[in-house]
């Protein structure tokens, strides 16, 4: 089975996210609430997308992006930045290679899960179409 992990430190942010994502879809979730967890949680199973949140305990979301990124074995672990600093997560994404997406904070969670349904998928939605 697909599934996503979810590197974010707002509990109950996580918990409906991973309640919709379960619900919505047919891949399950992992949640992890502090940045320097998702190296070894990636580690351990190595996800279909990785949702995450820029400001996080332990590492930042920008410093774990930057690890994953640089990690031949996570090449092709699509990343989509779930953040409230929207255009820091943009400069990220730009100058890296991979397939990235930045949403922002407050977010509309059906459009959230149709994003996760189609990176996970490897399509784009019709609404990021360009």
């Amino acid at each position: 089975m697909k599934y996503v992990l979810i590197a974010e430190d707002d509990p109950d942010l996580a918990e409906v996210l991973a309640e919709a994502i379960g619900e919505r879809t047919c891949l399950a979730t992992h949640i992890v609430a502090n940045g320097a967890l998702v190296p070894d949680a990636i580690a351990a199973s190595r996800p279909d997308l990785l949702i995450l949140d820029i400001s996080l305990p332990g590492l930042s979301g920008l410093d774990v992006f930057d690890l994953v990124r640089n990690d031949p074995r996570y090449i092709g672990v699509p990343i989509l930045f779930l953040t409230s600093s929207p255009e820091k997560a943009a400069e990220s994404a730009l100058s890296s290679s991979g397939e990235q997406r930045v949403i922002a904070k407050p977010f509309d969670l059906g459009e959230l899960i149709r994003v996760v349904d189609h990176m996970v998928d490897g399509t784009k939605p019709a609404s990021m179409v360009a």
